[in-house]
């Protein structure tokens, strides 16, 4: 018998993204067509501009800690409720960066794929 007790908490992943800054995220803005494709429900194709693109990308490449300077939820919530694109946050306990009891980090649960991006050279 196994005496290893398991946490009542997990760790967050390491390559979660702390965002102080809008530029902490990838640089797009430009409008960008999207597909968003999830288990048992046919594919459908989104625009997303600005800070709205910012988040959807930033959530493709890695989880995003929910509390940031950038109010990340503003953009999290009308991808969820209007673009139906399904983003989970998952609770953790234990911030040893700000000291925080409990925290959330953004995870990105929809296959999200870019079809067409109107970048601007600069």
């Amino acid at each position: 018998m196994s005496t290893e007790q398991k946490p009542d908490f997990e760790l967050p992943p390491s390559n979660a993204l702390r965002v102080y800054r809008w530029a902490d995220l990838p640089n797009l803005t430009a409008p960008a067509l999207y597909r968003i494709t999830d288990p048992g429900q046919e594919p459908r194709e989104i625009y997303a501009s600005k800070h709205k693109r910012q988040v959807l990308e930033g959530l493709m490449r890695s989880p995003l800690f929910a509390a940031s300077y950038c109010r990340l939820s503003d953009q999290v919530l009308p991808l969820r409720r209007d673009d139906g694109v399904n983003i989970e946050c998952k609770m953790y306990r234990g911030d040893a960066d700000t000291g925080r009891q409990k925290y959330g980090i953004y995870f990105l649960v929809s296959k999200v794929e870019l079809i067409q991006a109107n970048e601007v050279a600069a």
